[in-house]
């Protein structure tokens, strides 16, 4: 982990009670299990990308709004390269935000840590030209448990260094 943000992880009280992160105001990242109907409409949700699998995000939304979802089907672990997943996150997340009646995307993955996180950090520093680290920071202090996944750090910091 990045050691200067250490002291933000302190704060966190897990995945299921820390608060969701903004990466941007229309770019909102949490747990697969908060997607529920009082979640959409307290955050103007318009469109998912589950970075995990079907079974982690509830099928009420899929059925309901299957052209508004997507699941990626990315793994989390030490030996994976999250990138692997990038183009495919990259595509959608420019897809839906946009559609004209896009207001907030909600990514995703079973705990809302790693593999959403990673993405969605990537997405934003990437095609937003937004500081990796200070997006760290903003991040972290809002959803402490998130970015657990070093190997995916060193990757999105190698990544980004090569653009």
């Amino acid at each position: 982990m990045n050691s200067k943000f250490e002291h933000l992880r302190f704060g966190s009280q897990g995945y299921k009670k820390d608060s969701c992160a903004f990466f941007h105001p229309c770019i909102l990242v949490g747990a697969g299990e908060f997607l529920t109907p009082e979640f959409i409409q307290k955050y103007d949700i318009t469109h998912v990308i589950n970075c995990s699998f079907d079974e982690y995000s509830p099928s009420w939304y899929r059925e309901q709004y299957p052209f508004n979802y997507v699941c990626i089907e990315a793994y989390d672990g030490e030996n994976v390269n999250i990138l692997d997943w990038y183009p495919k996150f990259r595509y959608f997340l420019n897809k839906y935000l946009s559609e004209p009646l896009s207001e907030v995307v909600y990514v995703h993955c079973q705990l809302g840590i790693n593999r959403s996180g990673f993405l969605a950090l990537t997405y934003v520093c990437k095609e937003l030209g937004f500081d990796i680290e200070k997006m760290e920071e903003s991040v972290m202090s809002q959803r402490p448990c998130i970015l657990q996944n070093n190997e995916f750090r060193k990757q999105i910091y190698e990544f980004l260094a090569n653009k």
